[in-house]
C-alpha cells in the first residue's frame, strides 16, 4: 500500500512540470494532466522512475512541437488530430517524418510528378508520409514493369 500512495504521490508532483501548449483548447492544467494519466496507465506496472521518464519525455515532446514554424503548422494539426490518443511523442515523430517526406517530395525529379501527383490526389489528407509511400510504390512497380 505505501509503494501505490508513494508513486501516486509522485505523479501528482509531475503535475508542476513546465508545460508548453501547442495550441490546444485545453488548458496547460488539463493538458498536464492528460499526459501524467496516460504515463501512468500505460507506464505505472513498471514504476515510479518509468512513469516519470514518460511525463518528462511527453512534456519535452510537447513543448518541441511549438517550435515548428509556422510553415509546418498544418502538418503539426494534423498529426495532433490524428495521433494525439496515442501521446505527444508520437505526434512529434509524425510531424518529423511528415516533414521529411514533404522535403523528399519536393525532390522528386519532373518525370515523376504525374505520380507524386496522383497520390497525392488519392491519399493527400493523410499526410505527405503516405503520399511518398504511394509515390515510391508507383515508381517501383513503374520501374519493374520493364524488366524481363
Amino acid at each position: 500500500m505505501r509503494y501505490s500512495s508513494m508513486r501516486h504521490g509522485w505523479i501528482l508532483a509531475m503535475l508542476w512540470l513546465p508545460l508548453c501548449v501547442v495550441g490546444a483548447d485545453m488548458s496547460e492544467q488539463d493538458l498536464r494532466e492528460e499526459i501524467i494519466l496516460r504515463c501512468h496507465y500505460e507506464m505505472g506496472e513498471f514504476g515510479v522512475e518509468v512513469v516519470r521518464s514518460c511525463i518528462e519525455g511527453e512534456n519535452a515532446a510537447l513543448a518541441a512541437l511549438t517550435a515548428y514554424p509556422d510553415t509546418a503548422k498544418t502538418i503539426v494539426s494534423r498529426c495532433t488530430r490524428q495521433m494525439r490518443a496515442r501521446g505527444w511523442a508520437t505526434v512529434k515523430l509524425c510531424v518529423e517524418q511528415d516533414l521529411a517526406a514533404e522535403d523528399a517530395l519536393a525532390r522528386y525529379p519532373e518525370e515523376d510528378r504525374a505520380a507524386v501527383d496522383r497520390c497525392e490526389a488519392e491519399i493527400g489528407k493523410q499526410g505527405p508520409t503516405k503520399v511518398k509511400a504511394c509515390v515510391d510504390r508507383a515508381l517501383t512497380a513503374k520501374s519493374g514493369a520493364g524488366k524481363p
